[in-house]
């Protein structure tokens, strides 16, 4: 008898079941420090900005009745970075954009929208890891971005691979950003999530004493970092450690008034491409490059385990 009972198994007639119409994407979307930065603009593809700096301090006493002593004075240097073209096309057939579909959009718009946020992870992506490629002899320019950028002897250090990741590691490299940095330390510390975690284990936390009932929520993490050089906001980020590529664990410390975008060409969308077939081609397009006001400032470290 119950090969005879209809069941819902194998009826090609039934509706596709799409709950309300929605596609989930699955990329995860990374624009912290992109969005972090102020903003100045760019007018060539070479971009040039200025820095200047101030006498180390020491007495300046002089005798009431002696000549003033001159001392050297020194122009700004200029610092140069290499503006970056970012674009991401696509085309959509017009067979495809006449179809219906269960997002309920025509097609260009919505891979509009992803190519929208595809351009700010590969914003977000070159502006952290990025390295200084000139763009001659035909090659695709490219800027230096904020690791190699603000990396130099004083604040760029690579432990023994394997290194734990520690509090003591942190606070040492806190202290010595203040030390070389006059005093402008870094605020925003960023991490993979396995160097994340961690952070939270070996941070330490002021104790809850619970009495009574109410405390609902546990917390096992922190947002904040205070040393006696600073506090961090402790930021976790996909794109610090990149699983396949990056073998250790590493961290990135800025100070995001002392770095700068500057925009050559604000995003946007390029529909004034030629046909040429019944398809239509678009493309987010934008050009930018990073300002490294001060490399003291920042601290990059690498060389720590990550299981």
């Amino acid at each position: 008898m119950a090969d005879l009972i209809l069941n819902s198994y194998g009826d090609v007639s039934r509706k596709e079941d799409v709950v309300l119409n929605a596609i989930e994407i699955l990329t995860a979307k990374e624009t912290q420090i992109f969005n972090m930065l102020g903003k100045t603009t760019a007018i060539d593809t070479i971009h040039s900005y200025l820095v200047d700096t101030l006498d180390t301090a020491a007495s300046a006493a002089v005798s009431e009745s002696a000549d003033y002593s001159l001392r050297a004075c020194a122009t700004p240097s200029r610092n140069t970075n290499i503006v970056q073209l970012v674009a991401k096309a696509f085309a959509v057939t017009d067979v495809q954009n006449a179809i219906e579909h269960y997002h309920g959009q025509k097609e260009v718009a919505r891979q509009t929208q992803k190519a929208l946020m595809d351009w700010g992870n590969s914003a977000e992506f070159d502006l952290v890891r990025s390295t200084l490629v000139s763009g001659v002899s035909g090659t695709i320019m490219k800027m230096s971005g904020i690791i190699e950028a603000t990396s130099k002897s004083t604040n760029h250090t690579s432990h023994t691979s394997g290194t734990a990741w520690s509090a003591s590691i942190l606070d040492g490299m806190m202290k010595g950003n203040y030390d070389n940095s006059n005093g402008d330390v870094a605020t925003n510390l960023f991490m993979g999530s396995y160097l994340r975690k961690v952070t939270d284990d070996f941070t330490q936390k002021s104790n809850v004493v619970v009495n009574g009932g109410g405390m609902t929520t546990i917390v096992k993490t922190v947002s904040t970092y205070t040393t006696a050089f600073g506090t961090l906001n402790i930021h976790t980020h996909r794109y610090i450690n990149v699983s396949g590529t990056d073998a250790t664990g590493r961290v990135l410390a800025i100070r995001p008034d002392k770095l700068k975008v500057a925009m050559l060409i604000n995003p946007y969308i390029d529909m004034n491409i030629g046909r040429v077939g019944p398809y239509e081609k678009r493309a987010v397009v934008g050009a930018f490059t990073l300002e490294t006001r001060n490399k003291d400032s920042n601290w990059y470290a690498d060389g720590f385990n990550i299981g």
